[in-house]
C-alpha cells in the first residue's frame, strides 16, 4: 500500500476531513467557567470530575480527595483525520491538531472558599511538604470536613510537540529545513547519565472549551445524583 506524505496530499485530506461536518465539535463553550458547591456535594463532585476524565479518554493518576486534587496523565489531541474523535470545539481546533502535534492534561482543584492559603513572597524559605501530624499539616485545609462553600476549578493544559533542530520553511522543497547544535554534540557510544529533562513538549496554554465541557459535566453529575 502507498504511503501519503506529501504536506500537498496531508492538506487535501484535512479539507476533506473538515468538510464533514460539525462531528468534531463536541466540546460545550457554554459550560461555566468555575463552579461553587456546598461541603454536602463535595463527594459527589469529586466522583464526577473523576468520570469525567475517564470517559473522555484520560487515565487519572492523582486522586487526592484530602487536598482535592485530580490530574491525568497527558492524552493526543485529535485531529481532522480522525473523525471519530470529538474532543475539539470546532473545525479550526481539529485543523490545528492535524498540521501540528498536541496533548492536553487535565487538573481539577477543589478549593474551600474560606481557606487560609499560605502566599509566596519572593524571599520565602521553601520548607516542602507538611509532615503528617504536624502543626503545619493541622493547619492545612483539608476539603473532606471543611463546612463553608468550594470552589471548582477545571484546567486543561494544551502542549505541542517540540523537535529541537527543525525549522519550518517554504524556501525548501520539504517545507522544513534542519540544524544542529555543536555544543550538545558527543560521541556516538558516550553515556548521558544525567537527570535533566528530555521532553519534547511546549506548554501552549489552556482550553476553555476543553475546561467548561468538564464544568459542564461535574454540575451535570452532581444535579443527577
Amino acid at each position: 500500500m502507498r504511503r501519503i506524505t506529501s504536506i500537498p496530499c496531508l492538506l487535501t485530506l484535512s479539507a476533506a476531513a473538515l468538510s464533514l461536518g460539525g462531528c468534531m465539535g463536541a466540546l460545550e463553550c457554554e459550560g461555566p467557567e468555575k463552579l461553587t458547591i456546598t461541603a454536602a456535594q463535595y463527594q459527589q463532585a469529586f466522583d464526577a470530575a473523576t468520570r469525567a476524565a475517564k470517559e473522555m479518554g484520560y487515565r487519572v493518576v492523582l486522586v487526592d480527595r484530602s487536598n482535592g486534587i485530580i490530574e491525568t496523565d497527558a492524552r493526543h489531541a485529535g485531529g481532522a483525520l480522525e473523525p471519530w474523535r470529538i474532543d475539539n470545539a470546532g473545525p479550526s481546533d481539529a485543523a490545528g491538531n492535524t498540521l501540528a502535534n498536541r496533548r492536553r492534561k487535565i487538573r481539577v482543584e477543589f478549593i474551600p472558599v474560606d481557606a487560609a492559603i499560605e502566599a509566596v513572597t519572593a524571599d520565602a524559605v521553601l520548607r516542602g511538604a507538611a509532615i503528617p501530624g504536624s502543626t503545619r499539616a493541622q493547619e492545612r485545609f483539608d476539603v473532606q470536613t471543611c463546612a463553608g462553600p468550594i470552589e471548582v476549578e477545571v484546567w486543561v493544559y494544551l502542549e505541542r510537540s517540540f523537535v529541537q533542530g527543525t525549522n519550518p520553511s517554504t524556501s525548501s522543497g520539504s517545507l522544513a529545513s534542519t540544524w544542529t547544535n555543536r555544543l550538545d554534540a558527543k560521541a556516538a557510544d558516550a553515556k548521558d547519565e544525567s537527570i535533566r529533562d528530555r521532553g519534547r513538549w511546549t506548554p501552549m496554554g489552556r482550553d476553555d472549551a476543553y475546561e467548561r465541557t468538564i464544568s459542564a459535566r461535574i454540575a451535570e453529575g452532581i444535579r443527577v445524583q
